[in-house]
This record gives structure tokens, C-alpha cells and sequence, in this order.
């Protein structure tokens, strides 16, 4: 009896064929992101060992950038122009996140990281700058050259700040003074006993000053001792320091740390 239907090997090889049709065809609707960057700082110097995340819904890759700050990262997503995030994090910078999605087809990209630091500037409500004297800054037991420490409110709110006369307030401005060979010293007030002391404070009003007058004499230490010169040429940082304390936050005085810039001086000593 003679078969009339297909040849039962003919039949094995369409399915097969079919098969792999239906496979590839399935494979083919997947969709996929892949990014290649650098990552830098401000001063457009690679970031190495940058921790580098892509996400999207519950997928996820990590890698790290390389000694150059460079990075390839992808993944195998579904089709329908899901949003993914990219983020970059290292110690010491803002964080970076960039929310995008596939259709955008995002190849490539040079992500900036900012230090942290300059978060912290945005949030202080205040800076310090050094007004030098008709002489620059001279050290001396006697008599030495007035100089001024500039404290500016920036805020729009204003702020209180101690009074210098009490103990929260008397060691608050300090300086860090650096020699031509590279050493550094710490300039500060010396401890001091208080017979009349009191948690006084003063108030800021934005975009107002509060000028403190200096004269660099006997009630300030230098450490280490700095070796005397009738004059060297040296740079000077100011130093406003409050720390916190159960009276700080009584009379909510504003906490932290200020430096100013980086000043040239010409020191004279006698």
C-alpha cells in the first residue's frame, strides 16, 4: 500500500526546521542595552575603581571602571523600552545617577564626578576669609601688626555664632600656616582659665559679616615651634571650628568646620 502524507523523515526535518524558526525568532525579540564610558573629575582626571551599577526592574549588572576610569557594561532586557538607571559611586564623590531609557539607543557616555566636598559647602551657611594688616602677618609677644578674620553669612537665614570672650567661643578661629620647604604648623589660642564665663551668642544677618580683629602675640602657641626669621614668605589658612555641644544646641548655634583659601604672606617675627 502506497503512502500518500509526507515521508515520516521529511516530517522529523520541517518540525526541526520550524523549531528553530519559532527559537531564533523568540530570541531575536529580546532587547539589550550596552554602555561603554569614563568616569572623571572635575579636573578631568580618570576615577579608577569606580563602582559602576545598570538596573532595570529586578536585572541587574556591576562592574568596576578601570585604572583609566573606563567601563563596559550591559545587559539582555525585554523588548518594550523598559527604563534603566545607570549609577556611579566612589568614596569621596557625589554619587551619579542617569535614568534613561532603551529606545534611546545611550551608547556611550562621560560621567563627572563632583567631590563631596562641595556638597558639604552648599549646606554651610557660612565662609571665612583673612584680611591681612598694613604689614602682612608678624608674630610677636608685643605689639605685633593687626590682622582680621572675616566671617560671612551666605545663607539666606540668620545665624548665631559664640561669642569670643567665653570658653565656647574662645579657641573657635585657628590657623594653619605652611612654610616654603612644605612643613606646616597649627597656630592657636592657649588654653585659658575662665572666672566669669557664659554661653553668649551673637547673630549673623545674611550677607552681614562678623569681623574678628588678631594680633598673633603671647595668648597664641604655635606648634611645632616655629623656628624665628626676621621674614619668610609662607601661605595661611584660617580655621573657624564650633564644635557641637549640649549648649550649641540649647542656643542653636550653628556646628562645623570652615577653612578659607589658601593666602601668601610675608611672616615677620620679633
Amino acid at each position: 500500500m502506497q503512502r500518500t502524507g509526507p515521508h515520516p523523515r521529511t516530517a522529523i526535518a520541517f518540525v526541526l526546521v520550524c523549531a528553530m524558526a519559532i527559537g531564533g525568532l523568540l530570541s531575536g525579540c529580546d532587547g539589550g542595552t550596552h554602555l561603554k564610558g569614563v568616569v572623571v573629575d572635575s579636573n578631568d582626571l580618570p576615577i579608577a575603581d569606580a563602582d559602576v551599577t545598570l538596573t532595570t526592574g529586578e536585572l541587574k549588572r556591576e562592574i568596576k571602571s578601570s585604572d583609566r576610569g573606563v567601563f563596559k557594561i550591559g545587559m539582555v532586557h525585554s523588548p518594550w523600552n523598559p527604563e534603566l538607571t545607570l549609577a556611579i559611586t566612589k568614596p569621596g564623590f557625589k554619587p551619579f545617577e542617569k535614568r534613561f531609557h532603551a529606545k534611546e539607543h545611550l551608547e556611550s557616555v562621560v560621567v563627572t564626578l563632583e567631590p563631596a566636598s562641595e556638597a558639604v559647602k552648599l549646606q554651610t551657611p557660612f565662609s571665612v576669609s583673612i584680611v591681612p594688616g598694613r604689614s602682612g602677618i608678624t608674630i610677636a609677644k608685643n605689639k605685633p601688626d593687626e590682622f582680621f578674620v572675616v566671617l560671612t553669612n551666605i545663607s539666606g537665614e540668620p545665624q548665631a555664632v559664640w561669642e569670643t570672650w567665653n570658653s565656647w567661643g574662645y579657641q573657635t578661629i585657628s590657623f594653619e600656616l605652611t612654610t616654603t620647604d612644605g612643613r606646616k604648623f597649627g597656630i592657636s589660642r592657649k588654653q585659658e582659665d575662665f572666672t566669669r564665663n557664659a554661653p553668649s551668642t551673637f547673630l549673623v544677618k545674611p550677607s552681614e559679616n562678623q569681623v574678628f580683629a588678631v594680633r598673633l602675640d603671647e595668648w597664641w602657641e604655635i606648634h611645632p615651634t616655629l623656628p624665628k626669621s626676621d621674614e619668610m614668605p609662607i601661605t595661611l589658612r584660617a580655621v573657624y571650628e564650633i564644635r557641637p555641644t549640649a549648649e550649641a544646641t540649647e542656643h542653636k548655634v550653628w556646628t562645623g568646620r570652615l577653612e578659607s583659601h589658601t593666602y601668601s604672606f610675608s611672616l615677620r617675627q620679633w
